[in-house]
């Protein structure tokens, strides 16, 4: 008994709120106030050595940092303490703060440097009018982009063009290739409306690329509905939501992989987008990853034909069918 008392003193003084500490730990509201008074001797809090679960389980800082090193091991994961902690509560039911993460990040040099800092066209462009989309449901706002990535073996740059809805955060497909012309933007949309039961009336953002301005991809959303804004140049905050998730892939795929051939970037994409989609937390969806939260609303993604927008060659292969 002593010994659960001395434990839920300990994580009462962090800050934890009493009432559920000691019900975890099991100790009575009774015999914890018959205990001892802590010493007015000593300063400040002593950092705690163990880590609740929800189930009442003592868990040593020892295995926590284990944990934290297995998350952080896996591929496309570049997490700061703060989705740490969100996924430590989640996958391992600790009973953890951030500020405690951080110190066990910090002393072990798990921190991440990049996430813990203590944060001429005949047809008239419909321009950006708020900075940020006022996403109000699923699927109504979206924004699309094209990224550059470097394949070594072939010393040239291939182009990456991906779609994600800004209030799930999710990624509706992508499509890479040596080039990429108003046509394959085209193309990807349509497969995008064939999979997915989008709103009747929605947004689509982008910046000005000339494949974006094209007179066919303007008239071809308008023939859909679909009201096409356009961002005002140098200004990549108005496209806020996919330039974050073009930095993330340049994170944890550009910065750590070299590529030899398109195929062998594409296979990376799209595992990429599986973990991305169905597993990475991310803060802006209340620190679920978008499967999850897209639940939250009644939305399983897993109902749908995702191979035919998630696999980065779908539209090569289409091309193929046409033809065979």
């Amino acid at each position: 008994m002593e010994d659960r008392k001395m434990i839920a003193a300990n994580f009462i003084e962090q800050g934890y709120p009493k009432k559920m500490v000691l019900e975890v730990v099991g100790v009575a509201r009774s015999s914890y106030y018959y205990q001892p008074k802590p010493s007015t001797g000593r300063r400040g809090i002593a950092k705690s050595e163990y880590t609740l679960t929800t189930d009442g389980e003592v868990v040593s800082n020892a295995q926590v940092i284990k944990d934290i090193e297995e998350i952080l091991a896996e591929e496309f994961v570049d997490y700061g303490y703060l989705k740490v902690t969100h996924w430590l509560r989640q996958e391992k039911n600790y009973i953890i703060n951030p500020k405690k993460v951080y110190r066990l990040m910090g002393e072990e040099g798990l921190l991440n440097k990049a996430s813990d800092k203590v944060k001429q066209k005949r047809n008239k462009r419909n321009w950006v009018k708020e900075l940020v989309p006022p996403a109000k449901i699923a699927f109504d706002y979206l924004e699309f982009d094209i990224k550059y990535f470097y394949v070594a073996g072939q010393n040239r740059n291939a182009l990456l063009l991906s779609v994600i809805d800004v209030k799930t955060r999710w990624v509706l497909g992508q499509f890479m290739a040596w080039e990429i012309k108003h046509q394959q933007v085209i193309d990807l949309f349509d497969q995008i409306f064939e999979v997915y039961p989008l709103p009747k009336n929605f947004y689509v953002r982008n910046d000005n690329g000339s494949q974006f301005i094209a007179e066919k991809v303007q008239l071809y959303f308008q023939e859909k509905g679909v009201t096409q804004e356009f961002c005002k140049p140098a200004t990549p905050e108005q496209n806020a939501h996919i330039e974050s998730y073009h930095s993330i892939q340049e994170r944890v795929i550009c910065q750590q992989y070299e590529f030899e051939d398109l195929k062998d970037i594409r296979d990376t994409l799209n595992r990429f987008i599986d973990f991305y989609n169905f597993r990475r937390i991310h803060s802006g969806v209340n620190y679920q990853a978008p499967f999850k939260f897209l639940l939250s609303l009644d939305i399983d993604m897993s109902q749908f034909d995702l191979d035919r927008v998630f696999d980065a060659a779908s539209l090569e292969i289409l091309e193929v069918d046409a033809y065979t």
